[in-house]
């Protein structure tokens, strides 16, 4: 699904355009609207546009221009004029300087239609060369570089050099400013599926990895690493910043447009691999750049993202929540190990328990025991573990009660001695791995992810904001999945779209205020999401063969 945006100065012909392009069934198009290419700007520093229909001639702003900053945010953008017959030489300006095509503005809806199509399949075609590409690379299966791979890795880690960071880069052919800031994205396979060898599921990650190199190193520098079975992280800069040197608020506009930059090209980047590679991803980008050496603190801080959305399904679109996140990083003392112990480790294994994935977590339960149990780990430090592991199993019991027999054979007495000290280390382990097995022998099907309740929560919010913006693009950041996604799970799920949802309770809040209230016919308009009133008549007419005011009557 593409987005398209329809900018003129004139409300009735942006309003009739879009209606034109809703109502035609060859097209699917997440449609926009913009009365001026300010307010087209504003739309195209939010989400990324792939059509832009405009007049090439406005006030404030000519098309021209507009198509210059078309080009800074979204180079891919195809850009369509609509022109008159004076103003031929501004549509031959427009098409030399990038513009995709133009039409006169007396032409028919087929024209125009023609003319958004033939958009449409030029946009396919650099999506079918991307895949093509790919594919050769499958083909090719050419080698990883260890070394590239070994320092991103350490740097992800905190094990890196940073003072020597610029020199390993040059050395190793990565092509990042060892001493400017970078955006950090980090990808995770949500499902393998059937995909269970390791050597396969090895390639498919580095697939991904190019996925989103080609398609973002249009406008970053981007380098990436695989940095778990199922992880790889990326780092990123802007081109503009490596190549023209900007500084102070130039410099910060291109570092926030670079992340916008990245967010809209996410889900591209997820329907590419879901298309070609069989396999959903979801990802988490930094909403602030940081210096190499505060890499890994944003590094775990995107990682814990996951977790946090462990119930909302895949495709997931996520940034860290605050910027102090990143601010000030602690010092890596004994204490903030621990606790970063704790979190990464103890978290994720209570994340595989809840989800049944039996064999991560026998994995990542024995590299915490192995860990622990070495002789310069202090007690406290142990004494934290079993109480993280006895926390971890008494929180899912609460939720899913034992019977009688799987009690006894796992006391579950032992979840609350008070001195666990009287315990040997093997004997801890030994218990709550058989704690683990039990549960996961009677766990039977893993458990379906809570796509009912995300499916009830969307339609609650859409009754209770049926006056706001109701579209796919907003609902699908609201819950943070890929729109495509979304839209495809909501069929799914109740056997209608999105949109058919928010037309039938736009159309029954509209006849309750009709019937009920003495509201005037533009104030109902409002208070159902349309910002005409025009739009609002025809869309009610076209619902019930009659106009508000003809309804109201009756």
């Amino acid at each position: 699904m593409y987005r398209m945006m329809v900018v003129d100065d004139l409300p009735i012909i942006v309003d009739r355009l879009v209606t034109l392009m809703d109502e035609c069934k060859p097209l699917e198009l997440e449609m926009y609207k913009a009365y001026s290419a300010f307010e087209a700007i504003d739309i195209l520093k939010k989400i990324k546009i792939d059509i832009v229909l405009t007049d090439i001639k406005m006030p404030g702003m000519e098309g021209i221009e507009l198509l210059h900053k078309i080009r800074e945010y979204w180079p891919g953008c195809k850009v369509i004029f609509l022109t008159s017959y004076g103003e031929f030489h501004y549509a031959k300006a427009a098409i030399s300087g990038g513009g995709f095509d133009f039409i006169l503005k007396f032409e028919s809806d087929e024209v125009i239609i023609k003319a958004i199509l033939k958009a449409v399949s030029a946009l396919d075609d650099e999506y079918a060369t991307i895949k093509q590409l790919h594919e050769a690379q499958m083909q090719k299966r050419q080698a990883v570089p260890l070394l590239q791979e070994q320092v991103l890795y350490n740097l992800l880690h905190g094990k890196g050099e940073f003072r020597r960071s610029k020199e390993q880069f040059s050395q190793t052919g990565i092509t990042l400013n060892g001493e400017l800031p970078v955006y950090v994205l980090v990808g995770r396979v949500d499902d393998w599926a059937a995909i269970t060898g390791t050597t396969d599921r090895k390639l498919l990650l580095y697939a991904a990895r190019n996925v989103t190199e080609e398609l973002l190193r249009v406008s970053v520098d981007i380098v990436s690493v695989t940095v778990e079975e199922s992880r790889m992280a990326c780092l990123l800069q802007p081109k503009a910043i490596l190549s023209d040197g900007h500084q102070g608020e130039v410099a910060d506009e291109v570092w926030e447009r670079t992340f916008f930059f990245v967010y809209e090209s996410i889900p591209s980047i997820q329907s590419i691999c879901r298309d070609l590679l069989k396999v959903s991803f979801s990802f988490a980008l930094g909403k602030q750049p940081v210096m190499l050496s505060q890499l890994s603190e944003m590094f775990d801080l995107l990682r814990s993202q996951f977790l946090s959305q462990a119930s909302a399904g895949k495709e997931l679109r996520l940034t860290n929540r605050t910027a102090s996140d990143t601010d000030n990083p602690p010092a890596a003392t004994a204490k903030h190990k621990m606790q970063s112990f704790v979190i990464k480790k103890i978290e994720l294994l209570a994340h595989y328990l809840k989800n049944g994935k039996n064999e991560e977590f026998d994995r990542l339960f024995e590299e915490i025991m192995v860990e622990t149990s070495r002789e310069s780990v202090s007690g406290f430090l142990k004494l934290e573990v079993y109480h993280s592991f006895a926390s971890i199993f008494s929180s899912y019991f609460r939720l899913h009660p034992p019977d009688s027999a799987l009690s006894a054979r796992i006391e579950l007495g032992k979840l609350t001695q008070a001195n666990p000290e009287d315990l040997s280390w093997e004997e801890i382990k030994t218990y709550f791995s058989a704690i683990a097995n039990q549960i996961f022998a009677h766990k039977g099907e893993v458990e379906k992810p809570g796509k009912e309740n995300i499916i009830l929560w969307l339609n609650d919010f859409i009754e209770k904001h049926i006056e706001e913006d109701l579209s796919l693009t907003r609902l699908a950041e609201i819950v943070h999945l890929n729109p495509v996604y979304l839209s495809r799970l909501y069929i799914q799920e109740t056997g209608i779209g999105i949109s058919d949802y928010v037309n039938v309770c736009r159309l029954e809040k509209s006849k309750e205020l009709l019937k009920n209230t003495h509201y005037k016919i533009y104030e109902i308009a409002e208070k159902v999401g349309y910002d005409s009133v025009l739009s609002f008549i025809r869309f009610f007419k076209k619902q019930i063969n009659m106009t508000p005011q003809e309804y109201r009557n009756s």
